[in-house]
């Protein structure tokens, strides 16, 4: 028994003298990087028009989803800010943190996913905690030909 139990804690010691495991190369396949995972879950979406442009980079995590997102429009101030919300069925609502002539502004947006793109819903919105949001996200207007496609993503 003695002759047993001396065995047990010698196979013991060396297994754990053999230190960390090495991942197979298999093991590296299935285990990404961070910057990796980032790369995966980042996409790009553009709408070009003859002197309108939109341009969404979205970071998808779960339902949760952030990214930016600016406007340049003809004859229009420029917007450039991020977004930060949540997916819903074919949806995005998240909260867009812009910037315009200088100043820091909050509005809901909502995209939709349609057959030609993700298309911005407009409808009645109202202040919320000096936000302004959609007051019935059901019935706002997709019908709009501004669709984002998606693009490559820039580095």
């Amino acid at each position: 028994m003695k002759t047993l139990s001396t065995l047990v804690l010698a196979a013991l010691a060396m297994i754990a003298c053999e230190g960390a495991k090495k991942d197979t190369p298999i093991d590296a396949a299935f285990s990404p990087k961070e910057e990796h995972i980032e790369a995966i879950n980042t996409e790009c979406f553009q709408y070009l028009g003859e002197k309108d442009t939109m341009r969404l980079t979205t970071h998808v995590d779960g339902t949760n989803i952030t990214g930016t997102l600016d406007y340049s429009f003809f004859e229009k101030d420029k917007n450039s800010g991020t977004i930060e919300g949540e997916i819903r069925d074919d949806m995005i609502i998240a909260e867009y943190t812009f910037q315009s002539e200088g100043q820091i502004s909050k509005r809901q947006v909502v995209f939709k996913n349609t057959d030609e793109g993700w298309k911005e819903g407009y409808g009645e919105m109202k202040a919320v905690d000096g936000i302004p949001v959609q007051v019935n996200i059901d019935s706002l207007d997709f019908s709009h030909t501004m669709a984002l496609t998606p693009v490559p993503c820039d580095k």
